[in-house]
């Protein structure tokens, strides 16, 4: 019979370890889940030892451009809140513009660290905490008009919920020389990373913009929420049944085409000229002063409708690029984990035009990751299930022709609906993906990019190169390095693109057979095929690999299927290289990046 006898040693290890795996069971299962939405909106929430405060001293506090007014404040004991009606933050006391809530609670206010933050009498590094949780209920705003009521905005909230906020105060070093408007921006910097949150959450949310032309700009929004948020980092984020509307009535419809000289150009009038002829600082300033119209001069006559199921971002750090952007100084390349903008996802997009949808997304997915200095090192796009109606793009820009327009206009784009038509693309349905990895030590690169449209076509294509390195880089712009130098020194280590048959060439080929009186495509199709297999023969007296180029062209023109290319050359080749043999001897080419043609069947 086996012995289970022990040593005292081991006996006190055995139940030092069993000690300590129960404890971590323990703590995983009464560990606190993440905080969501619904934990801020909708369930209840008290204070256990909540204790009354002074909130006219914790308002007193805020920035002087700030006033506050409220109907009374009152401590509830069951919630541990101080409960405020009717609150009131003005931002301007002549027009009375600012913010309304029906109610306010707030727990555990500290008045004192509100002072000592906003006077700048607190810490610089550390955070204090200024309230527990504070709830605004029914927020609106009140008197956002300007332009003597010419120009007007409106915002709603049915419910706005903040938990855990803290903050810090912090300093700004004068920086002479700094250009006009860097002020602002250091300061959005300073304030982004001077304050952190356990969650936040809001419901029912609608803006507009409007003015007198009857332009309008509608932005609402179900709920939206974030998670974690630290100095500008946030661990999640996300919002839900969002939608944006813009209505451009005042508006006139199309009235030039591109080539054509009309007097509608010279016209200060034009809407168009806003966003053709402006200055950038005059068009900043158009977007600030008169937002609703030049969001409708750039969209175009009638309703543009975007709306979006669901979106939703994890792991966005830009902590360390506001702390660059508040000192107003460029960060140095050794700063190799500057900015992380996470995974972010988007579900249910859709582009409306005048009530018709023309273009839609099941699903995107982005991830810009691991930024080297201000360059992202990993960067990766998805789209899945788009479809683009290319039918109502082309009826909505004829509906919108005014009586100005060029008489060619109309034929020209009843003939583009025709040939999209023949050729498949009505209606345009697929998915896309590019991705992008760098690295930054080496200069090395990838890239790739793969379609599939549905009837139609897929293709994929993907390179390797190689560059210089980030601090190469660096030093060579220090040197005044040509940029055309620089590239010309990268190298092409291999290439590879594919192009499979779904539908397309067959369309393709009557199409231009019918336009040009071809006979028929198939008729087409072959005598194309064939001048290509003659072509490659006689081309063999300057690279004996051109005729199986032609060849597998020829079988792809014949049969469908996939036809494939592929450089991979023994040793990466300069760019200099590659486009010295194109201009002096283009028929070294193949040899040089060792390119194969082939095709494969369906």
């Amino acid at each position: 019979m086996p012995s289970f006898h022990q040593t005292p040693a081991r006996a006190m290890r055995n139940l030092f370890c069993a000690s300590v795996a129960a404890v971590a069971l323990h703590a995983c299962a009464t560990a606190p889940a993440p905080l969501t939405a619904s934990d801020l909106l909708t369930a209840p929430y008290s204070l256990r030892g909540g204790e009354a405060f002074d909130v006219d001293r914790m308002f007193a506090a805020l920035p002087d451009w700030v006033q506050v007014e409220h109907g009374g404040a009152s401590f509830d004991a069951a919630l541990g809140a101080m409960v405020v009606s009717d609150l009131r933050f003005v931002f301007d006391a002549s027009s009375g513009a600012g913010i309304h809530a029906e109610r306010a609670l707030i727990w555990g206010g500290d008045p004192a660290a509100m002072e000592a933050v906003f006077s700048g009498e607190a810490s610089l590094a550390d955070m204090s905490l200024l309230f527990d949780r504070m709830t605004l209920e029914n927020v609106a705003s009140e008197g956002l008009q300007w332009e003597a009521g010419a120009q007007s905005a409106s915002l709603a909230i049915d419910k706005f919920v903040l938990d855990g906020l803290a903050a810090r105060s912090y300093a700004l070093t004068a920086k002479p020389g700094a250009p006009q408007g860097a002020s602002v921006l250091r300061h959005i910097g300073a304030v982004m990373g001077a304050f952190e949150y356990d969650g936040a959450a809001y419901s029912g949310f609608s803006f507009t913009l409007a003015n007198s032309r009857g332009d309008t700009v509608e932005l609402d929004l179900q709920e939206a929420f974030a998670r974690d948020y630290r100095a500008g980092a946030v661990a999640y984020q996300s919002a839900s049944g969002m939608r944006m509307a813009i209505q451009s009535l005042g508006v006139d419809p199309l009235v030039e085409v591109a080539g054509e000289e009309r007097t509608e150009k010279a016209d200060p009038n034009n809407p168009y000229a806003k966003i053709m002829n402006k200055p950038p600082a005059d068009m900043a300033r158009e977007i600030v002063t008169r937002p609703a119209e030049f969001l409708a001069a750039a969209t175009g006559a009638g309703i543009l409708e975007y709306q979006v199921d669901m979106t939703d971002a994890r792991n966005v750090d830009l902590s360390k690029a506001l702390a660059w952007l508040a000192k107003w100084e460029l960060p140095p390349i050794t700063e190799t984990e500057l900015m992380d903008f996470g995974q972010q996802t988007m579900t249910g997009y859709r582009e409306i035009w005048n009530g018709q949808p023309y273009y839609t997304v099941d699903r995107v997915y982005v991830s810009a990751a691991d930024f080297y200095w201000l360059v992202p090192s990993q960067y990766e796009v998805a789209y899945k299930g788009f479809t683009f109606d290319t039918t109502v793009m082309m009826d909505q820009m004829s509906n919108s022709m005014g009586p100005g327009m060029a008489t060619e206009a109309a034929p020209q784009l009843a003939q583009v609906t025709q040939a999209l038509s023949a050729l498949g693309f009505e209606r345009i349905a697929g998915d896309m993906a590019f991705a992008w990895d760098w690295n930054g030590e080496t200069g090395d690169a990838a890239v790739t990019a793969t379609s599939d449209v549905i009837d139609n076509f897929s293709n994929d294509v993907g390179f390797n190169i190689g560059g210089p390195s980030l601090a190469e880089w660096d030093v060579m712009a220090r040197d005044d390095t040509l940029a055309k130098d620089a590239v010309g020194g990268m190298t092409l280590q291999d290439f590879s693109f594919s192009f499979t048959d779904l539908g397309f060439v067959d369309r393709a080929f009557e199409f231009a057979a019918a336009q040009n009186g071809a006979g028929s495509g198939a008729e087409l199709r072959q005598a194309i095929s064939g001048t290509v297999r003659l072509s490659g023969m006689q081309a063999a007296e300057m690279n004996p690999r051109l005729p199986a180029y032609a060849e597998a062209f020829a079988d792809f023109l014949d049969n469908g299927g996939t036809i494939s290319v592929v450089a991979a050359p023994e040793q990466p080749v300069t760019f200099d290289a590659v486009q010295t043999a194109a201009q002096v001897a283009p028929q070294t080419l193949p040899d040089l990046l060792n390119i194969n043609v082939t095709h494969t069947e369906k």
